[in-house]
């Protein structure tokens, strides 16, 4: 793209004229590696994999691989038009009374004997601008713990129950017994189906034992998952690189349960499902921005030990992001 002078004109390229032997000596060694970037197709035996396709030696072999992009072919059959959501693919459905009830009725699982209530979490009043503009992704820890009060507040500020949509017409019945509204949460979700669950996998928080636990919105509590002997070596979850996750305080688990929107949205569901890890990872950045932590996303997580970590199962329920947190 051309530069353009103050009166609006673009600005041409200065032309440098210059003797063959410093072309030579200065400018043919860089060209000619730029040119040989752009024109080498090195190939791959995995361009027909999907996802674990490098940014380079992979990718450039997809102009012969059978699958294609498998991005561009999912973004390609994304959406025809706004008609496919509503009478053709049936999302419809879900503003009729037994859709309704069974978002109103579907926290009943949080009724569970062994849950550790989390505290109170704090009033955070930083101004939003601020915050915004200082947030930076942090590598380096103290190995000092942070707080169970710490661990609620983000967790409230991040995916927790902050509101209510009061239901108008319900249907009274002794066997799900009350239900006369749907919790809303701070994070936004397509359909508000909140299909994203937050998993802590705490190190070095006060007052709480290390090991993995899921967080329950609703009851704002945690809920233990069935703790190995000993927790694996944080080196072994992850490739951190530079990030000092051995001295944060707790690693932050994205798990996507499919089915919680995929009934209503098909294929689509999946897409909202990122943007909802996303939106609830962001307000994790910020509120360690706000609260004085520091807080780095890892993309080179190993995804089935994680799993298996978490005890869930692979198949209709997927960690998709990890989250480091600590001083």
């Amino acid at each position: 793209m051309r530069r353009k002078t103050r009166d609006g004109e673009p600005e041409g390229r200065n032309r440098v004229t210059m003797p063959l032997a410093q072309f030579v000596g200065s400018e043919l060694g860089p060209l000619a590696e730029l040119v040989t970037f752009c024109n080498n197709i090195p190939m791959s035996l995995y361009a027909d994999s999907t996802v674990v396709k490098s940014p380079e030696v992979v990718f450039r072999g997809l102009m012969l691989s059978r699958t294609g992009l498998l991005a561009e072919d999912y973004l390609l059959n994304f959406r025809r038009s706004e008609a496919d959501f509503g009478v053709v693919v049936g999302t419809n459905n879900y503003t009729l009374p037994m859709a309704v009830g069974s978002q109103a009725t579907r926290d009943l699982e949080e009724d569970e004997e062994n849950l550790i209530p989390l505290p109170p979490y704090q009033n955070v009043r930083a101004p939003i601008g601020p915050v915004i503009r200082t947030r930076r992704s942090v590598r380096d820890y103290t190995g000092k713990a942070l707080s169970l009060q710490d661990l609620s507040t983000l967790l409230y500020y991040s995916a927790g129950v902050s509101g209510r949509l009061d239901l108008e017409h319900r249907q009274e019945t002794v066997a799900l017994g009350e239900y006369d509204h749907i919790a809303l949460r701070t994070a936004v979700s397509g359909g508000g189906l909140y299909p994203i669950d937050l998993y802590v996998l705490a190190l070095n928080v006060e007052q709480l034992p290390r090991g993995a636990y899921r967080f329950l919105s609703k009851s704002h509590a945690l809920m233990p998952v069935e703790r190995p002997r000993s927790l694996p070596a944080v080196s072994s979850l992850a490739s951190f690189g530079e990030i000092q996750a051995e001295k944060s305080a707790f690693l932050l688990c994205y798990v996507y349960n499919v089915f919680e929107n995929a009934r209503k949205y098909g294929e689509a569901a999946l897409a909202y499902a990122f943007m909802e890890t996303g939106a609830i990872a962001t307000q994790v950045h910020l509120l360690c921005t706000a609260l004085g932590f520091g807080s780095c996303d890892v993309g080179s997580y190993r995804k089935s030990r994680f799993e298996r970590l978490l005890h869930v199962d692979g198949i209709s329920q997927h960690m998709l992001h990890l989250t480091v947190v600590g001083r």
